[in-house]
């Protein structure tokens, strides 16, 4: 867990780090995952969909129970760094000579973990065990601004790896940055 504990300004955080992604085989997680080079922007929402229920007893109705019928989560990210992979996994496509043949590769999941490296506040190590990508947006391929392409990821459940977190989890380390000078 994280040295201190609320209230502490020493978890002030500046969030930077490192993307890693690897492709599942089948029903096979990967064994290595890749670092996709410069990301400028990497956001996780866990996700809850619930059903209330009211009481329609008297006068005006009440909620008297409210249950989980699903829990998630979706990550956003942009890489900046065009490389045939990263191009090849954001339009969906087949790798073939010097060619990628787009919206190819359509059924593809993949493991996500994220390292960080804060130059202010704690650090941990995020694994998304399993997730379908999708294009986040246009790719824009004229302009005056750097060139990027934003992901968005749907977590999977991954029950048979993972039975006791099935979704994601997040390892603390125990120092405050992880570069050294």
């Amino acid at each position: 867990m994280p040295i201190a504990s609320s209230p502490s300004t020493t978890l002030y955080t500046l969030g930077k780090g490192i993307l890693y992604v690897g492709e599942w085989s089948g029903a096979t997680p990967p064994s290595t995952l890749n670092p996709v080079g410069n990301c400028p922007k990497f956001d996780c929402e866990v996700t809850e969909e619930i059903l209330d229920h009211y009481s329609s007893m008297s006068g005006l109705r009440t909620k008297d129970k409210s249950v989980t019928l699903e829990l998630g989560y979706n990550l956003t990210f942009d890489l900046d760094e065009i490389s045939v992979a990263n191009l090849a996994m954001f339009l969906k496509a087949t790798v073939t000579g010097n060619q990628l043949l787009g919206n190819t590769q359509t059924d593809k999941e993949y493991s996500i973990k994220f390292v960080s490296d804060n130059p202010v506040g704690p650090n941990e190590t995020w694994m998304f065990h399993r997730c379908k990508l999708a294009p986040g947006g246009g790719m824009s391929l004229i302009g005056n601004e750097w060139m990027t392409m934003s992901f968005k990821a749907t977590g999977l459940a991954d029950t048979a790896n993972h039975a006791s977190s099935p979704y994601f989890t997040v390892t603390f380390h125990t120092t405050t940055t992880t570069t050294t000078s």
